[in-house]
C-alpha cells in the first residue's frame, strides 16, 4: 500500500448530479483526458479536436472520455467545447467545477470523474495550448498504458522567460531535494495512472493553495515521495498564452512556492535521505528547436526588485543569513545602464533561507516570507 492511501478521505461528491448521472450512463472507461479551463474560448476548440484525434489514432481500442472542467467562464468556453465535433465513440463531459476558484479545483473534478469511471490512464492538458498535436496524447498516455509508469511529466522547449518559476525554483529545488531531475515539474500537461488519480481525488487538501496553482508541484512531489514510477515525455515546443513574469505571476508565485515549501516539511524524511540527483527517463525524441520569443518588461522586473528590497528590507534581514544579506545589498546597480547580475549561488542560498523561515519562523507570516522571496525572484529573472 502506498503511504498516501492511509490519508485518503471519503467525502461528499464534488460533482453536479447531472455529471454523476452521465458517468452512470457511461459506466466505465479506459482513458480520460481532462481539460481545465477558464476563459479559453479562443483556444480550447483546437485542444479538444486535437485530443480527440490523438485518442482515435493512438488508442482506438480504448473507451475514451474527454472532460472539460471549467471555472465558470463568463465567455463561451463551455459552449465552444459543447459545439466541437468529436467521434461518436468518445464521450464528452462538460462541467463547471465546484469548490474554491483555482486550477487545482478543476483537477479535483477531473480526478473524481476518473475515479468513478475506473480509468487506467488519466491525462490532463492545458486549455490555452497552441502547439498541441495528436502525438501529445500518445506521448503522455503510452508510458502509463504500456510501460506501467504511474506519473508522466512533460519535457518541452520553452522561451527563457516562459516558465520562470520553473526555471528559477521548481525545477532546481525538486531535483536537489528529491533526487529526481524532472525538467518541468509544474508544466501543466501530465498523465497519471488510474490508481494515482484515485489517490489524488481523495486527499484532504482541496481547501489549500493546492486547489489553486499549487496543484502541479503537489502532484509531482507526491508522486516522487510516494514511490510511483515517473518518466518524462518529449513534447517539442510548448506555445500557449504566455505570462509576463513581471506583471502576471504574483498569486501564482505564492501558491506554487508556498506549496513547495509546505511539502518540504511534510516530506522532510524523504529529502534527508537523498544523496544525489538522478536523471529521469525521457520518452520520445523531439529535435531541439527555438521557441517563440515574446516581449518581457525587464525594466519593470528590476523596478519590482528594488521596490521589494526597499519595502521589505527589515523582513529580509530576519530571513537571510548575514553573509547572504550583505551580498544582496550589493546587487542594486548605481544606474539603469549598469549590467545587472544576480549570481546563482546567492539565489540558491536565499531560496533555502526562505524555505527555513517559511516553515520555522515564529515571528513572520508566511505571506511576508513569500513576498520577500518574490522580490528577489524578480531580480533573478531580470539578470
Amino acid at each position: 500500500m502506498k503511504k498516501s492511501e492511509t490519508s485518503m478521505t471519503k467525502s461528499k461528491s464534488i460533482l453536479h448530479q447531472q455529471v454523476i448521472d452521465q458517468i452512470a450512463g457511461i459506466g466505465q472507461a479506459d482513458i480520460l483526458v481532462g481539460i481545465p479551463s477558464f476563459r479559453n474560448e479562443t483556444t480550447i476548440v483546437n485542444v479538444v479536436k486535437t485530443v480527440s484525434e490523438g485518442l482515435t489514432k493512438y488508442f482506438p481500442k480504448l473507451k475514451a472520455v474527454i472532460v472539460n472542467s471549467d471555472g465558470g467562464s463568463e465567455d463561451n468556453t463551455q459552449q465552444a467545447v459543447r459545439r466541437t465535433p468529436i467521434p461518436r465513440e468518445i464521450d464528452k463531459i462538460i462541467t463547471a467545477y465546484q469548490g474554491q476558484s483555482g486550477k487545482g479545483s478543476a483537477f479535483h473534478t477531473i480526478f473524481e470523474i476518473a475515479d468513478r469511471l475506473n480509468v487506467r490512464v488519466c491525462i490532463v492538458v492545458d486549455s490555452d495550448l497552441r502547439s498541441i498535436t495528436p502525438e501529445w496524447v500518445h506521448l503522455l498516455g503510452d508510458p502509463i498504458y504500456k510501460h506501467n509508469y504511474g506519473f508522466v511529466t512533460p519535457h518541452y522547449f520553452r522561451y527563457k522567460y516562459d516558465g520562470t518559476i520553473t526555471n528559477s525554483i521548481a525545477y532546481p529545488l525538486t531535483s536537489a531535494l528529491y533526487g529526481q531531475v524532472i525538467r518541468q515539474p509544474i508544466g501543466g500537461d501530465f498523465a497519471l495512472s488510474g490508481s494515482l488519480a484515485k489517490i489524488f481525488a481523495h486527499q484532504d487538501i482541496w481547501q489549500t493553495d493546492i486547489a489553486k496553482f499549487g496543484i502541479d508541484i503537489w502532484m509531482t512531489t507526491m508522486a516522487i515521495c510516494e514511490g510511483f514510477r515517473i518518466c518524462q515525455s518529449s513534447m517539442g515546443i510548448k506555445l500557449h498564452d504566455q505570462k509576463d513574469p513581471g506583471s502576471d505571476i504574483g498569486p501564482m508565485f505564492n501558491e506554487v512556492i508556498g506549496t513547495a515549501f509546505e511539502l518540504m516539511k511534510k516530506y522532510e524524511i524523504n529529502w534527508h535521505e537523498v544523496k544525489n540527483s538522478n536523471t529521469v527517463e525521457i520518452f520520445g525524441d523531439s529535435a531541439p528547436c527555438e521557441p517563440e520569443p515574446f516581449a518581457v518588461n525587464l525594466g519593470g522586473l528590476l523596478d519590482s526588485f528594488h521596490e521589494g528590497l526597499d519595502n521589505n528590507w527589515e523582513v529580509l534581514s530576519q530571513i537571510l543569513a548575514p553573509e547572504t544579506l550583505a551580498e544582496i545589498a550589493k546587487l542594486k546597480p548605481v544606474n539603469k545602464e549598469d549590467v545587472f547580475e544576480f549570481p546563482v549561488d546567492i539565489w540558491a542560498r536565499a531560496v533555502y533561507d526562505h524555505a527555513v523561515a517559511f516553515n520555522l519562523s515564529q515571528n513572520l507570516e508566511k505571506t511576508q516570507v513569500l513576498g520577500t522571496l518574490q522580490a528577489l525572484f524578480f531580480g533573478r529573472t531580470a539578470a
